[in-house]
């Protein structure tokens, strides 16, 4: 006798089908054998299962139990297993309803969840990509544990069922009405926090200006100064800047999120991710691995901003490793057994603390320094370099005018949403994404205007892939003055943030 159920492989942020087949024989003794490569925590799903079926109630074969995740080829890790390994058995014993007398088929509704020994489900990872997974599929919907419910839920056009304990999947399953969901089930809604505006940024108006250019076109940063100048007070008030995500951005969010394990919480997901990891963080942490790769810190800041304080000071290998994400917005993890791929579309901010013990500091006497320890190429992938200074003082007095500050606030929020939203009707990608003929025909440039750019990049110095970043932030900077096409004036101001890498 063969029953089965369907569950999930978390492949990077997304999900594979798995199968779940049991068969019982009347030869043998009672134990049971899990195969399809199953990593310890599968194997372990033995004992749990078993126990936690004695322990709600219900008798457990005393025959052979075979179980097969396929595919076999696929390696299976965690506990996600243990649910639908117990709904699967109880079906061959006949403690489900069958479809003809009323129940509903289990290989219709795919689940997960971890079983305590005492009968309970348990939050897993990847439940957004599981309720993807299952929508796609045409799945008649989900069963996942209550503190995952949040997280399917952001699917839209799918059933979802949320469970605490094996009875209630037993009792669904057999034709009963879905559980009652608890309060501590419904979605979560979190206060803004108090985190840094454009306004409070004071005594820096150029900086102020490269805010609002990077948040409209989606431009990497680099920020030099020294401590206490304001570089990443600027970082958080660009991720403030950002326009909400749209539904398919915000459910991209949360499966990476859900993938790593993080909590989901749908009254901010709409809200452009934040990251800001340690200059010791190592490349496995940042763009992600692990021998069954997991989202690094560079995946949890897609659609959104991540700031790489201190970038100099990170190790070399993290650097390079950083290469790929920035300028692909991908990062992929290659291992034996194949290859996954994370998403990074991110705004990356990167600061720099000029040379210790220097009173005065010019691009020309500290960019080798800073060149020699990222790399060139590596500099070369930020679109807008900016020396920020240390503002006076005095630039401080008239604080405290808190609906002027909100007006200022949301009219540089006006016009990044405007600049985007003419950047994304026309090419369908921010500024920053326009690549070959895409950003050809973005920047429509006559001979003489030509001329003059190709003539400013061989006078400083600067690279092919500069030449190109050049001409996006000058589409970005028309977009914020509402103008059709780029002109001499945008291109100029454009040249004018290439300071680190002019020779």
């Amino acid at each position: 006798m063969i029953r089965r159920t369907t569950s999930f492989v978390l492949v990077g942020a997304d999900a594979e089908p798995c199968r779940i087949e049991v068969d019982l024989s009347p030869h043998g003794m009672g134990s049971m054998g899990i195969v399809g490569l199953p990593d310890a925590a599968v194997r372990e799903s033995a004992e749990r299962v078993r126990t936690a079926v004695r322990n709600a109630g219900l008798s457990w074969p005393g025959s052979r139990i075979t179980v097969n995740l396929a595919p076999a080829d696929r390696r299976k890790e965690g506990p996600v297993y243990d649910l639908p390994i117990a709904i699967a058995t109880l079906a061959c014993t006949d403690a489900i309803t069958p479809v003809h007398d009323g129940g509903r088929c289990p290989e219709q509704w795919f689940m997960a969840g971890e079983l305590a020994l005492d009968g309970s489900v348990r939050p897993v990872r990847g439940a957004v990509a599981l309720a993807a997974l299952a929508r796609r599929a045409g799945a008649a919907g989900v069963v996942v544990p209550v503190a995952n419910a949040v997280e399917a839920d952001l699917v839209e056009g799918l059933d979802v069922v949320a469970v605490s304990h094996l009875i209630d999947v037993v009792s669904f399953l057999s034709g009963g009405p879905p559980p009652a969901r608890s309060a501590t089930s419904e979605p979560r809604r979190t206060a803004r926090s108090d985190v840094p505006t454009l306004s409070a940024i004071r005594g820096q108006p150029a900086a102020r200006r490269l805010a609002e250019i990077a948040a409209a076109g989606g431009h990497n940063l680099a920020l030099v100064g020294p401590p206490g100048c304001g570089k990443t007070m600027l970082a958080r008030a660009i991720a403030g800047l950002l326009p909400p995500l749209d539904a398919g951005a915000a459910l991209e969010v949360a499966a990476v999120r859900s993938a790593a394990g993080l909590p989901v919480d749908p009254g901010t997901i709409r809200r452009p991710p934040f990251r800001s990891p340690h200059h010791t963080s190592s490349a496995a942490a940042l763009v992600g691995g692990g021998s069954v790769p997991r989202p690094g810190e560079v995946s949890l800041a897609h659609r959104g901003v991540l700031l790489l304080d201190e970038f100099a000071e990170f190790a070399r290998p993290t650097i390079d490793a950083m290469r790929e994400p920035l300028e692909d917005g991908v990062v992929t993890v290659s291992r034996a057994s194949g290859s996954v791929r994370f998403p990074a579309d991110v705004l990356a901010i990167a600061t720099f603390n000029p040379t210790r013990g220097r009173e005065a500091w010019t691009p020309s006497e500290g960019c080798r320094t800073l060149v020699d320890r990222i790399g060139a190429p590596m500099l070369d992938r930020f679109d807008l370099h900016h020396v920020m200074r240390p503002p006076a003082l005095r630039s401080f007095l008239g604080q405290g005018d808190i609906d002027g500050e909100d007006a200022v606030d949301r009219r540089a929020a006006a016009r990044v949403a405007d600049a985007r939203a003419r950047g994304l009707a026309r090419q369908g990608v921010p500024n920053a994404g326009l690549r070959g003929r895409s950003l050809a025909e973005a920047v429509a440039l006559e001979t003489p205007m030509l001329e003059h750019l190709i003539a400013s990049v061989e006078a400083l110095g600067l690279s092919a892939r500069a030449f190109d970043r050049i001409r996006r932030v000058a589409r970005t900077i028309a977009d914020l003055e509402g103008a059709e096409r780029v002109a001499a004036s945008h291109l100029d101001e454009a040249v004018s943030y290439r300071v680190l890498d002019r020779t």
